[in-house]
């Protein structure tokens, strides 16, 4: 019987073993299925990936170990890409273009000739800078008056460029700098920084730069902006051909062109016409100026002699922009000048009188100087009034005169000669002449002298005896005869007495003279209306009325009055120096007979500190760029005092500043006041850039007087900071259920600088590390661009960067890291390990043997990783132990099923094929069922080794994110779990570079390596089995990468600019100047 019982298991075992090992190919074929992880998700190809480049390997599992065969399906799919039949090796057909299309769903299969899976892959084309920016709406040009105020927006260029992240953010800037103009690097707007002036500059032609901002291969486009920068009314015109001092003569004729009078419109755009008019200084309007022309002319007769003209002119003319309808503008100029009379000899000389009549006596003696007045001149001057004086006519050698040469004017003297006789000659009649060589120009004058008969004769009769006879009858009284006597004696007692009484008649024989020839006086011009000038004086020496002298001005003069009996002179007008500086007066003094004489009186106006200085402009402005190592001029002003010196000598003082007083400084240079800055600006320090100074302009007067003006000093602000984020690392966690599009986080970075060109408002965010995320490069948001998968990757960290708007080596940049972690999701069902599982056990083996252990592994961690197992449906042969744990990150929980064989006296017990099905404590409707079939258990006695052991690279630094490095090769000479391997990197690799894949070994590049940074890496790797814990071995190697040099960065000059000095006779060839440059090592 126990025979019998025992025959009946070993056909039950063996019909078990048969139905497991026979049954599943006879009922059903197992399909395939994919094991990539990308079916679930989505898969990454950059768009420079070259065409025959394999991109990734279909991995597949069929359950029935039927050999698999790969394909791929639907038109555009194929055009793009194949699939390797045997290998499942994907391969690029097709260049892609992110710009053109961004996304593919492709359509994989896998089939093992009984049956077809497909599945459906979302291929991102993942972006890669390969567009430079593209300037819109070409060509670009503006027209900007030169008055524009500094800050002004005149213009904005537009550019875009379709790449994503840093590579499509686009940045402006001018090459070369503009010292007139800005442009935001963000926005494109250009404004002015400094102020504009077309007659230095009618335009400019600037050269517009728009990189993006890509940190491996940034690329750039320029365009050309043209600014026409139109003329503005602003200046006032300036005379040319200065100074206008001319000469005249004095027989010019009415209407001679004097001077010519030019002005110019400073606005070179479109200058206005100039009108010309006379100011002061045209006695008796003997000019006339025309309005249009500037011709200068003369309008009268002149006379160099008149009084009025001798002194010459002293002209201020204007200058005044006209309007286009002619009428005159506010902007004008005037300027001085002196026109001197030139003599011409037009005048004979003159005398006093045309007849001089005397009596003297006979007793004269020679050299006696004959009581004459007698006066010749003649009006011209220098060598037009040189003449002789002589005497002719008859008897005219008994008199001598003096002097004979005269120039000008002289006193005539006339002296006895020779002895003179009343009896001989009672009267000498001759004539006087004044000759020039001119023989036309001569003055002619009568003399007559009458000699007056003295008793220096005795008488004598005529006869000794004088005989004569009368008759007796005479009678009386009758005439006897005439005795004659000579008078000729010298006796005196012989002489006869008579009284004779002569009354003299009294006549207008004397002109006026006055004291002076020329009265000088000085009057500030400040002197009060009504003051004493000074008195002239005249004599005149005759009697009575003729004497008495009157005293007139020869025009009338409105500053000036004189009493006509004193000669008292008084200020009857104020005063001003700056319009009139003298004043020549011709003063008459006319006696009652009506005989005048003239003489001058010169007025000189003495200037008194009445003139404020006056500045040209309103305010002034000026500019400066921070840190200025050096004293740098920032501006000049000028102010002008229309008094004479000292009182027109100005000082300038800077007054007050809003902030940094000390270290400005103003110096007077060829009379400008010219303000500077000493020492370094800090901009960051200058409340909105803009310095207010107040500049005071102080005359030399006594008290002086002043004014003041303001200026405004702009300071530009230098990238002398960098960003910095509120944080050197971010920490945060997220569900890995996050939808994409979500923001996980908002990063932030402050600039010290204040200015928008290079402060906060210019910053660009960029992030490295994973296409899972992307950063808005304005705000610093960090959003996800996909689904996340913690079983595929729990953590990123990413590199964020803020880069200010400097340009080249001044550009700017701040780092900081983001830890990224991801929280679990319950969102995996358990996956059986291994399956299906065979086991050999020997028979009769006792109770509680172990025959199989089973494994379901659930990627998800803690509790939602945790595995139960039990026997569906329940088995009296099988018990299974069901211990469930909280299991670490991609550990596995196993379990062992005990297989209990109930003796059946002495045969074979009978195996049950048993289900296994993995259930999760939440009760997820997910499960996975596997059937065994027994057969010997592996033991853990074999150490994986790697083949070869040592791995030597070589890479260029300008491998992108994710580059194959190397794929490692190791053996384990175990099988099933004990035999499948883990790969880690254990050392060498601090900074998270590089990643190796957790199951086929393959080394990648997770961010772009920097040869400047690190040129070699070495990474110790390490293979760990899957044997039972506390049994599990593990193998080493090391991978040696050498980062090899690519040429990504630019030369760089150690100084701004270099200066030296030689000689001119240095020779050709010769070396002046090393100019050294640090360069990042090729």
């Amino acid at each position: 019987m126990a025979v019998r019982r025992c025959g009946l298991i070993r056909s039950l075992l063996l019909s078990v073993l048969l139905l497991l090992s026979v049954s599943p190919a006879m009922t059903f074929n197992r399909l395939p299925y994919f094991l990539n992880y990308f079916f679930d998700n989505f898969f990454l190809i950059y768009e420079d990936t070259p065409v025959g480049a394999s991109v990734t390997q279909l991995l597949a599992r069929d359950p029935d170990n039927d050999p698999l065969v790969f394909g791929v399906v639907g038109e555009e799919a194929t055009r793009y890409f194949a699939v390797e039949s045997s290998t499942g090796v994907v391969w690029l057909r097709q260049p892609l273009d992110r710009e053109m299309k961004s996304e593919f769903q492709v359509e994989f299969s896998v089939s093992d000739n009984q049956g077809v899976i497909k599945g459906t892959v979302n291929i991102q084309v993942g972006d890669v800078n390969d567009n430079a920016p593209t300037f819109h709406s070409q060509p670009y040009s503006v027209r900007i008056p030169e008055n524009t105020p500094v800050a002004t927006p005149i213009f904005i260029v537009n550019a875009t460029d379709p790449d994503q992240g840093t590579g499509g953010s686009v940045l402006f800037s001018f090459q070369p700098p503009s010292p007139f103009f800005a442009i935001d690097g963000a926005r494109g707007v250009v404004t002015v920084i400094r102020l504009l002036d077309y007659e230095t500059t009618q335009g400019y032609q600037l050269t517009v730069n728009a990189t993006d901002q890509d940190k491996t291969r940034p690329l750039s486009t320029l365009v050309n902006l043209a600014i026409t920068i139109t003329d503005v009314q602003d200046m006032d015109p300036v005379f040319i051909n200065l100074p206008y001092n001319t000469n005249i003569y004095e027989n010019s004729p009415p209407g001679s062109t004097v001077r010519m009078i030019t002005a110019i419109d400073q606005d070179r755009g479109k200058p206005r016409g100039i009108g010309y008019t006379i100011v002061s200084g045209n006695t008796n309007s003997i000019f006339a100026l025309d309005y249009i022309s500037g011709a200068l002319t003369l309008n009268g007769q002149l006379d160099r002699e008149n009084p009025l003209y001798s002194s010459g002119f002293l002209l201020t003319v204007r200058g005044t922009e006209l309007n286009d309808d002619r009428t005159p503008s506010s902007a004008m100029v005037t300027t001085s000048f002196n026109i001197l009379v030139i003599d011409v000899n037009d005048n004979a000389p003159q005398f006093n009188s045309s007849e001089y009549r005397l009596r003297i006596t006979e007793l004269a003696q020679v050299g006696f100087a004959l009581p004459l007045f007698i006066q010749v001149q003649d009006l011209d001057e220098g060598p037009n009034s040189m003449f002789q004086v002589f005497l002719t006519g008859n008897n005219s050698d008994h008199f001598i005169i003096s002097p004979t040469s005269v120039q000008g004017r002289a006193d005539i003297r006339i002296r006895v000669a020779e002895p003179l006789d009343f009896e001989r000659v009672s009267s000498y009649r001759f004539s006087l002449l004044a000759n020039e060589t001119a023989s036309e120009h001569a003055g002619f004058a009568r003399v007559q002298i009458d000699l007056i008969n003295e008793n220096d004769n005795r008488p004598i009769f005529t006869k000794s005896l004088y005989n004569a006879s009368l008759f007796e009858n005479t009678t009386v009284g009758t005439a006897v005869l005439q005795v004659l006597l000579l008078a000729n004696e010298t006796a005196s007692e012989h002489a006869g007495f008579a009284r004779v009484q002569i009354d003299l008649i009294n006549e207008n024989d004397n002109r006026p003279i006055f004291t002076k020839s020329l009265y000088n006086a000085s009057l500030f011009e400040n002197t009060t209306v009504g003051t004493a000038v000074l008195q002239v004086l005249a004599t005149d020496g005759d009697f009575g009325t003729f004497g008495a002298v009157s005293y007139f001005f020869s025009d009338e003069p409105d500053k000036f009055s004189i009493d006509k009996d004193s000669g008292q002179v008084t200020l009857m007008g104020r005063l001003d120096f700056e319009l009139a500086q003298r004043y020549t007066l011709t003063v008459i003094a006319r006696d009652g007979g009506g005989e005048e004489t003239t003489g001058r009186l010169r007025v000189n106006v003495l200037d008194v500190n009445d003139n404020t200085p006056t500045f040209q402009k309103e305010g002034y402005l000026g500019s400066v760029r921070e840190n200025e190592p050096t004293t740098v001029q920032v501006t000049r002003l000028r102010a002008t005092d229309d008094d004479s010196p000292p009182n027109n000598q100005i000082t300038y003082t800077l007054t007050s500043a809003t902030t940094f007083q000390s270290y400005f400084d103003i110096s007077v240079i060829e009379g400008y006041g010219v303000i500077s800055v000493t020492r370094p600006l800090n901009y960051e320090l200058v409340p909105g850039g803009i310095i207010y100074l107040t500049v005071m302009a102080k005359d030399a007067g006594n008290p002086p007087l002043n004014s003041t003006v303001p200026v405004t000093i702009e300071v530009f602000d230098e990238n002398d900071n960098p960003p910095t984020f509120s944080q050197p690392s971010y920490v945060i966690t997220v569900p890995e259920n996050i939808i994409a599009g979500a923001t996980v986080l908002f990063v932030n970075a402050t600039d010290l600088d204040a200015s928008r060109e290079f402060g906060q408002a210019s910053l660009i965010y960029s992030l490295e590390g994973s296409s899972q995320f992307r950063l808005n490069t304005r705000s610093g948001e960090i959003t996800t661009t996909s689904l996340l998968d913690r079983e595929q990757k729990s953590e990123y960290i990413l590199i964020v960067r803020a880069v200010d708007g400097g340009v080249g080596p001044t550009q700017k940049t701040g780092i900081a890291t983001v830890n990224i972690t991801l929280l679990d999701i319950n969102d995996n069902p358990p996956a059986w390990r291994d399956e299906p599982y065979q086991v050999n056990v020997v028979e009769m083996s006792p109770i509680d043997t172990d025959v199989v252990t089973v494994l379901a592994v659930d990627p998800d961690r803690a509790e939602n990783g945790s595995v139960v197992y039990s026997i569906n449906p329940s088995n009296r042969f099988y018990i299974s132990n069901s211990t469930s744990g909280t299991p670490p990150l991609y550990a596995t929980a196993s379990t062992t099923v005990q297989v209990n064989l109930l003796d059946l006296n002495d045969n074979d017990p009978a195996f049950q094929n048993l289900p296994f099905v993995a259930e999760v404590p939440e009760g997820l409707p997910i499960g996975s069922s596997v059937y065994q079939v027994s057969k010997m258990l592996d033991v853990n006695d074999e150490t994986p080794t790697f083949i070869p052991s040592v791995y030597n690279v070589t890479l260029l630094e300008s491998v992108p994110r994710d580059h194959t490095v190397t794929r490692l090769s190791c053996r384990d000479g175990d099988a099933g779990l004990n035999a499948e391997l883990s790969y880690f990197i254990t050392g060498g690799n601090q900074d998270g570079k590089f990643s190796v894949g957790f199951r086929d070994g393959v080394i990648q590049t997770v961010v772009s390596l920097d040869r400047e940074t690190q040129a070699s890496y070495t990474l110790i790797i390490e293979a760990i089995d899957n044997g039972p814990a506390g049994s599990r071995r593990t193998g080493t190697a090391t991978v040696n990468i050498i980062v090899q040099d690519v040429n990504d960065n630019r030369p760089i000059f150690l100084q701004n600019s270099y200066e030296t000095s030689v000689l001119e006779t240095i020779p050709e060839s010769t070396s002046i100047v090393q100019v050294p440059n640090q360069s990042q090592p090729l």
